[in-house]
């Protein structure tokens, strides 16, 4: 076999990158109604953990697939959740201007940072659970806090592993054509430790099937 045959190591990994390239492109572009960003969250864990991960079906079949499937539930919870985070924007604002204005801003700091880091962390496992697992919207919701608080190291190393691609993009904003489906996809190996914990029997056997 050679280096540059379709199943060598250069042309799957040539295969790979340009699939993160297409799924991220996909990402963005779904993203931009701003209102389909938790959908579009969704579907490209789906896509990553499935396709990129699995080696399974194709990138644009089951992104568009998984985003109309998931786009009357997510939405909703999306919505929330920018106004959740509006008002811990706005919160921000607020107290950048007391701190300007030499006002203390000991107490509220501490509140504000906090809540920012608990949305951050929901929303980092809530959308992943939505494109594994099918449940009410409520206990999905209820579900994904949980698990990011029970499973507080793997929330924490992931929370890190976000930190260090948001940082890249700041920096180099021309990352994004690639980084949210590569970031995704390591996503998928933090948090399908977590998610097999509840999966049943079944379904554990099914996903060890795929991977092998």
């Amino acid at each position: 076999m050679g280096v540059f045959d379709y199943d060598g190591g250069i042309m799957r990994s040539l295969c790979k990158f340009s699939d993160c390239i297409f799924l991220s492109l996909m990402f963005v572009v779904c993203c931009i109604p701003v209102v389909t960003i938790g959908t579009a969250a969704t579907a490209m864990y789906y896509t990553a953990h499935k396709v990129l991960r699995q080696d399974r079906g194709y990138i644009f079949r089951d992104y568009i697939e998984s985003f109309q499937a998931n786009f009357k539930q997510t939405t909703p919870i999306w919505l929330l959740t920018l106004i959740l985070g509006g008002i811990l924007g706005i919160d921000w604002y607020v107290m950048g201007l007391f701190g300007f204005k030499g006002i203390g801003t000991n107490i509220l700091g501490p509140i504000f940072i906090t809540g920012t880091l608990l949305l951050n962390t929901w929303i980092s496992y809530l959308f992943p659970y939505m494109a594994r697992f099918e449940n009410t919207t409520r206990q999905s919701m209820k579900n994904a806090a949980l698990m990011a608080l029970r499973h507080l190291p793997t929330t924490i190393l992931m929370m890190i592993v976000e930190a260090v691609v948001l940082a890249i993009l700041w920096f180099m904003p021309l990352l994004l054509a690639i980084l949210p489906a590569f970031y995704a996809w390591i996503q998928s190996y933090f948090l399908e430790r977590v998610f097999r914990k509840y999966m049943s029997t079944e379904d554990l056997e099914r996903e060890e099937e795929l991977e092998q």
